[in-house]
């Protein structure tokens, strides 16, 4: 991935908010989430949710996920976004957790005590493993696709 493209996808990552976590439940019925998320420079997604929750309980299960990240569209040439493919997991350490925090908190517009939800939520990470970009501001269709690997 060339430094530009690197570019364009953090920043792309860094203006949106949104993603649409798909899961597999434990009778192999998919599922899909939206989710706020902090990113970082790994392209690793990081949101926060209940433990409770039919996505968290799916990813007990089966660790494996899908997600794409995209904006409202309404003309085939505005057509952008990210799919994504990888592990998905909690996050254990507490000072990665206490960092991911900050980022959430000023990435979003959290309402006055939000910290004592955070605090109750369990922090997940999405570690891709394969992305592709879409942009049909430069061509019907144009996409490109990588393969990642990560190490903790």
């Amino acid at each position: 991935m060339s430094s530009n493209e690197r570019k364009t996808i953090q920043a792309f990552l860094e203006s949106h908010s949104t993603l649409a976590l798909a899961t597999i439940d434990a009778d192999s019925h998919p599922q899909s989430a939206p989710l706020f998320y902090v990113s970082d420079d790994a392209f690793n997604l990081y949101w926060l949710s209940s433990s409770g929750s039919r996505h968290s309980v799916n990813l007990t299960a089966n660790s494996q996920v899908a997600a794409t990240i995209y904006p409202t569209a309404w003309h085939w040439t505005e057509i952008r976004g990210l799919q994504i493919e990888g592990v998905a997991s909690s996050i254990t350490d507490e000072n990665m957790r206490r960092d991911i925090l900050e980022r959430y908190q000023q990435k979003f517009d959290l309402p006055s005590g939000f910290e004592t939800v955070m605090g109750e939520s369990v922090l997940y990470v999405l570690r891709p493993r394969w992305l592709r970009w879409l942009d049909n501001s430069v061509r019907f269709g144009y996409k490109s696709e990588y393969n990642l690997t990560h190490t903790k």
